[in-house]
């Protein structure tokens, strides 16, 4: 796990102290190693977190003619298949690190080396011979990668706040994409709202060469529209259960400390449960607590519950001294883009603690996108009564405001025209009266509107989760435990993202993924076979934050005065007076009004935060392979001079 950088030009040298600067900003993601290769036109980096053969693995990795360099972010879980792979075809490996079969694998087969990976990936590949630079992200978009183009340069990095270091980089924001971030809370790739920074989209390959355009392909998507398969529900749960633990089992290859986040809820409770299979040592679990004076946002009974029977050792974390003005601002960087998911609150907390003992921790994130666990994907069953009522009498009851009136509403539109994803924060009429007029843009950027275009005529609970499998999963769910892990010098893992359980999940009928009143209807009968009765049949709560209580209570003063601040940067995006208007509206019980502030909140802070890093780091000359390093005040690394 680590962090990587790199700088490639059409025409030109690249310097090797251009990338050790893009490293110095992620430090955080590796503290472990420092790698660089420079080839006159291309600079390749990393920072390493050791998780396998700590003393070994060092990057870049080389072919054995050195023609080939590669370097790597993430973890290949069918390393050892791949690892006697190569080596049957005379290949030979010099350390236990799963990235080193990729320069190998992509001398064997070409490009199409990405297709054989399972895991979480960033790569970028130097192929010397052809002058060619290879990147490609995983399947599902767990680990990130950013670019940024400049005229003949091209510059790529796992974090946006990479590009901060370099001298063509302007830092400046596109509010083109302002309505999407309003709408969604998070901007889906491959768009940014950073000006001409890109995210390569999960499961996509691009190359480039020094002559003629890129070439830039998807490996990989979910197949949204997959004919639903026809064996027995009882024979698809053994397939899945099977698939659970196997996935689950190479997920806990690790030569560091390793744990488990546990809410006590369904998806994490089955999750340490599977782990704790293999394991002859108690494995630690982590489940965040809040105070009693939150009574709905304590899961720690149920929690402690599925410790004793995995005979799991708990750890209960008090997250609530997290939830500061101060952590806020430092989450605002920590995350890299605007994302105003509130669940990062109490992550943040426990992944904080976890990390004084774990480098490694299993996460259940990924579930309810992949097997429909969300409340939201039961509205198509709910409206479907509703919408054996003639349209005129429908459009009469929602016109006179009668009791129900908004299902009613949403009865008349199709999903594909207003589903903007279980994160939905404001919909089109409260973009236009908080935005200013020449920021009313369309909030489905060009990506997004295609695949609506595409699943229009789908059944609207696949259209739905093949929308949150594609992005809200990978920009909202995945990023914030990539960020929130790599801050903490922490790998998050993630099995249920494992691209063969989204294919079957993907495939499942839907009186399989979820009925009226069951959601994750497979994964529960699963989990009937491993769990309590009382575990399985909980309903969703989610990873809980007393969101509302906090804004309503002590964030208040200082949530007001951030947003009416005279110099605030959304003031150039946002009408103040409907800003303040908003504000007002905060109280208790109003959850889409606490969530709405949020989301502003962020983007002020997140753009006050990339506001101040606009002033580059200076550079740093040095031919060794490694640097020190000094703190700044966020933590992040600075060089200061060479290690000989």
């Amino acid at each position: 796990m680590c962090g990587i950088a790199g700088i490639w030009r059409r025409q030109g040298d690249v310097r090797e102290e251009e990338v050790a600067m893009m490293l110095a900003t992620m430090k955080h993601r590796g503290p472990d190693d420092e790698g660089r290769f420079v080839d006159r036109d291309l600079a390749l980096g990393m920072r390493r977190l050791a998780i396998q053969d700590v003393a070994g693995g060092h990057q870049p990795y080389r072919s054995e003619s050195g023609q080939i360099v590669a370097i790597f972010n993430g973890e290949i879980y069918n390393y050892p298949e791949l690892a006697h792979r190569v080596q049957s075809h005379g290949h030979r490996l010099s350390s236990r690190t799963d990235g080193e079969v990729l320069v190998h694998l992509y001398e064997m087969e070409g490009p199409d080396f990405v297709k054989r990976l399972r895991g979480m990936f960033a790569i970028a590949l130097w192929d010397r011979t052809q002058k060619r630079l290879l990147l490609a992200r995983d399947h599902l978009g767990q680990k990130p990668l950013y670019l940024f183009e400049s005229g003949n340069t091209l510059s790529f990095a796992s974090e946006l706040k990479a590009f901060y270091c370099l001298p063509d980089f302007s830092g400046a924001y596109d509010p083109s994409f302002l309505s999407t971030y309003l709408a969604h809370r998070f901007v889906p790739a491959p768009d940014t709202l950073v000006r001409g920074v890109k995210k390569l989209l999960p499961g996509e390959v691009v190359i480039f060469e020094s002559q003629g355009p890129a070439k830039r392909w998807t490996y990989w998507q979910p197949e949204i529209a997959a004919a639903a398969r026809t064996e027995s529900f009882e024979d698809l749960a053994d397939e899945l259960d099977e698939l659970l633990k196997e996935t689950v089992t190479a997920h806990l290859a690790s030569d560091v400390p390793l744990g488990v986040f546990l809410s006590g809820g369904l998806d994490s409770s089955l999750l340490a449960a599977l782990a704790s299979l293999p394991s002859s040592v108690p494995m630690k679990a982590w489940v965040a607590h809040f105070p009693r004076r939150h009574p709905n946002y304590n899961e720690t009974e149920w929690a402690a519950e599925v410790a004793r029977r995995f005979h799991l050792s708990l750890r209960t974390i008090d997250v609530e001294w997290s939830l500061s003005p101060e952590r806020l601002r430092e989450l605002a960087y920590v995350l890299d883009e605007p994302m105003a998911d509130p669940t990062v609150l109490p992550l943040d907390g426990v992944a904080r603690a976890a990390s004084e003992e774990q480098t490694v921790m299993l996460s259940g994130e990924g579930a309810d996108e992949i097997f429909a666990g969300y409340q939201g994907y039961g509205e198509p069953s709910s409206l479907r009564s509703l919408r054996r009522l003639p349209a005129t009498l429908r459009r009469l009851w929602r016109d006179q405001g009668w009791p129900g009136s908004g299902a009613v509403g949403r009865s008349l539109v199709p999903m594909a025209a207003r589903y903007r994803g279980v994160g939905f924060t404001f919909d089109r009429v409260q973009q236009e009266k908080l935005l200013r007029p020449e920021y009313r843009l369309p909030d489905r950027p060009l990506a997004v509107a295609r695949y609506w275009g595409e699943v229009g005529m789908l059944p609207e609970l696949q259209a739905m989760q093949g929308f949150d499998v594609r992005w809200f999963l990978a920009d909202d769910v995945l990023h914030k435990a990539d960020r929130i892990g790599m801050h903490h010098h922490l790998e998050i893992r993630v099995p249920y993202c494992d691209y063969r359980i989204v294919e079957f999940a993907m495939a499942l009928s839907p009186q399989f993924r979820r009925t009226h009143k069951v959601d994750k209807r497979i994964l529960r009968y699963v989990a009937s076979r491993h769990l309590p009765s009382a575990i399985v049949s909980r309903p969703k709560q989610g990873f809980p934050t007393p969101l509302t209580d906090l804004l309503n209570g002590p964030l208040r003063p200082w949530v007001h005065e951030v947003l009416t601040d005279p110099s605030s940067e959304i003031r150039h995006w946002l009408l103040p007076d409907q800003v303040t208007a908003l504000l007002s509206q905060i109280a208790p019980g109003k959850t889409a009004i606490s969530r709405q502030v949020y989301a502003v909140v962020m983007l002020e802070l997140w753009a006050q935060e990339m506001k101040a890093r606009r002033i580059p780091l200076t550079p740093h000359r040095s031919r060794t392979r490694s640097v020190a390093f000094r703190s700044d005040s966020k933590g992040q690394g600075v060089p200061v001079g060479p290690v000989d």
